[in-house]
């Protein structure tokens, strides 16, 4: 289950952390998974996965993929680095089942924040639909703390309902709903004041579990203001030059049209001889094959007052070569001194008879034998057909090769339009493929040494 932690420095993001993964004092204060910033210097430098069991009262157990992410606003090429290993960790992940906004209670929204809940938005939009639950920290449920906030007038609803406002506003895609919000005391010491925090850690929890999974495959990177910067010059050199192929490609169409349309006739009449050809070769594969079939059969039928011991002879004659034979009896008579030749199948059946069918012979053939008159006519009209096909596809070939330059032109034109429309598009977004966000990281890296 990956969940994705966002919060800038100090406001409590490792700390929180740690306690989703295990509340345990000896993990929070002696061997924290996540690093805990000092003097207000951020210990989240990379992004860092962590996968857990995470264990809740009750006996329950979950498994739980917890990525803390680095905050933003640093520099250009700073940025832009925590950007690609950011979309690098996360393409791994695959899918995302929540987006965690940690914020101190009654803490400033600042300028760090506002731009790193700006790019995550933009990052994963689909995320923020639904997905994203707040979470302010160091929310101290103490007695003593419970009555200073209402010495100070502090409520704490309004507080949630501003943190909430506020963080909405630096996200980049307005949110149509109101985040679930949480507020913890990761660090409780009284006995009363941990339990309560466990309540509210086990809700997160199950919380998070309800909610579905956000697909986050092939997943870009957000350009720097440096990077827009540099593509806005090059989308208007890019716009000027897909006008002049626009108009030199209206007048090639002009030269071409006559050609292409003289291709399409071609084309169709292809379709059609390909087709006849198609049903052509359906019958001769049913035809041409040494698969058994019928060339002659008899029946021995008897109409007698009353039954009798007799013998009669039988002989089967075909106009084709006889390669099998099959004989069929009720049970009352059997076959002697069969004989098969050449085109002729001869013999003796034995037995008493009154009234029926008592016995039956059938003489088989091959397909290609029996058929092969029709064989013979089906290959002339496939040949005819063929020759047929070829004229006209060298017809359509000649008209190509006379209209080749126009043609070509307007495959280039369009070819150049498209690559420049595919890179003015590429200046116009917000987003960039990994491989291009780090080619872009060299040049910016190669900019600041030039300084």
């Amino acid at each position: 289950m990956p969940v994705l932690l966002i919060g800038s420095t100090g406001m409590g993001k490792s700390t929180f952390g740690n306690y989703l993964i295990d509340p345990d004092e000896a993990h929070m204060y002696d061997n924290q998974t996540f690093p805990i910033a000092t003097d207000n210097m951020p210990m989240t430098q990379d992004v860092k996965v962590v996968d857990k069991t995470v264990q809740i009262d009750g006996g329950r157990d979950y498994f739980i993929q917890l990525i803390d992410t680095p905050g933003l606003n640093e520099s250009a090429t700073k940025d832009l680095s925590h950007m690609i290993d950011i979309i690098k960790k996360v393409n791994e992940c695959e899918e995302i089942r929540a987006c965690i906004l940690v914020v101190k209670f009654n803490a400033k929204i600042d300028a760090q924040y506002r731009a790193t809940l700006n790019y995550y938005s933009r990052l994963f939009p689909d995320l923020f639909e639904s997905n994203v639950i707040i979470v302010m920290t160091e929310f101290k449920t103490d007695e003593d703390s419970n009555k200073l906030r209402k010495r100070q007038n502090i409520d704490v609803e309004q507080i949630k309902r501003d943190t909430v406002s506020e963080l909405c506003k630096c996200s980049d895609k307005k949110l149509t709903y109101s985040p679930q919000i949480f507020t913890i005391d990761c660090l409780a010491i009284q006995d009363a004041a941990k339990e309560i925090s466990q309540n509210v850690r086990r809700a997160i929890l199950d919380y998070i579990f309800q909610l579905q999974p956000i697909n986050v495959t092939n997943l870009m990177v957000a350009k720097t203001d440096y990077i827009q910067q540099k593509d806005n010059e090059k989308l208007k050199e890019l716009l000027g030059e897909i006008e002049g192929y626009k108009e030199r490609l209206i007048e090639a169409h002009k030269r071409s049209e006559e050609a292409l349309n003289e291709i399409h006739k071609k084309e169709l009449e292809i379709t059609k001889i390909e087709t006849k050809i198609k049903n052509t070769e359906e019958k001769l594969n049913q035809k041409d094959t040494d698969e058994d079939v019928i060339a002659a059969q008899w029946s021995m039928n008897e109409e007698k007052p009353v039954l009798q011991f007799s013998s009669k002879n039988f002989s089967i004659k075909s106009q084709h070569e006889i390669k099998s034979y099959t004989t069929w009896t009720n049970g009352q008579c059997e076959f002697e001194e069969i004989d098969q030749s050449y085109n002729e199948v001869k013999g003796t059946v034995k037995g008493e008879f009154i009234h029926g069918t008592y016995a039956t012979v059938i003489a088989n053939t091959k397909k290609r034998i029996k058929y092969a008159k029709e064989i013979e006519d089906l290959n002339k009209k496939l040949e005819k057909e063929t020759q047929s096909l070829t004229k006209c596809k060298k017809k359509r070939d000649d008209d190509r090769m006379t209209y080749q330059r126009a043609e070509t032109e307007m495959e280039l034109l369009v070819k150049y339009i498209d690559m420049r429309r595919s890179r003015a598009k590429k200046c116009q977004s917000d987003l960039m493929k990994i491989d291009e966000a780090i080619q872009r990281l060299r040049e910016l890296k190669e900019f600041d040494q030039s300084y």
